[in-house]
């Protein structure tokens, strides 16, 4: 196949690595000259069309390729792999038929290997749920497994399972450094610190935009705190023995 990516940042480039072997993958990037100088010469060649591009890049061109399927026509499938959605699967509804679209949520980081085993939540446009099959299928040909979710219950969830930790583990690493934990601190404070470090890892912008768009859900943590605190004996009864070992084996081990 044919895989145009646009938008050339970790995710990009882990596609490229990902999809190079088996497919055709050129690039489109604004910010750096790569296999085309336009949106148009992508939309000619590709057969599918990834955007990997930032959140405020993603709506205008989805609007440039929406006018370049009315205007050069053509089978293609597209999608985008954006974090948030709501404010994106509408934005699909003016591509011609003939063009399959849905808005995809790879649900790993720029970290991984390869694409096959991971998991994808796919999101249906709204009057285009048939095209959302299309998609499910062709991620499961590339080797990912799918789920569907609808856009505003997806962001929902993203608050809390990105949005949540992200808020934990900046705030964590923001109090050790203040305080000077860190000459304290055991393999619990540095699994913390860890994590909050590794957070910086994604651009300022992009992580200023998770916390943003996750404010209703991080303040629902907070508010279940107010309530009470997690209660341990609770929570063993709700795990198997089994899983509480493995867990421990690799909270350790991610530290190694």
């Amino acid at each position: 196949m044919r895989i145009g990516i646009v938008g050339y940042g970790k995710m990009g480039r882990l596609f490229r690595e990902c999809l190079s072997g088996e497919h055709e993958v050129r690039v489109y990037s604004q910010h750096e000259r790569m296999d085309f100088s336009s949106l148009r010469e992508l939309y000619s060649w590709a057969e599918i069309i990834v955007l990997a591009s930032s959140l405020s890049i993603l709506p205008h061109q989805l609007k440039e390729l929406s006018t370049l399927s009315k205007e050069l026509g053509g089978t293609k499938v597209i999608f985008d792999i954006a974090t948030f959605k709501a404010d994106i699967v509408g934005l699909y509804r003016h591509f011609p038929r003939e063009v399959k679209v849905a808005s995809v949520h790879p649900m790993f980081g720029p970290g991984t290997a390869s694409l096959r085993g991971r998991r994808f939540i796919v999101v249906p446009v709204p009057g285009r749920e048939e095209d959302s099959k299309v998609v499910g299928e062709l991620i499961k040909s590339l080797g990912g497994k799918v789920e569907f979710l609808e856009a505003r219950t997806h962001d929902r969830i993203m608050g809390f399972v990105i949005g949540v930790p992200y808020f934990l583990g900046l705030s964590y690493l923001a109090l050790s450094i203040e305080r000077g934990l860190g000459r304290f601190g055991g393999t619990s404070h540095a699994f913390l610190e860890t994590y909050g470090k590794a957070v910086l890892n994604d651009s300022p912008d992009f992580v200023e935009e998770v916390l943003k768009r996750s404010r209703g859900e991080i303040e629902e943590f907070l508010q279940f705190l107010r309530e009470g605190k997690p209660n341990p004996s609770k929570l063993r009864k709700r795990l198997s023995e089994e899983e509480i070992k493995k867990a421990y084996e690799r909270f350790y081990r991610a530290l190694e």
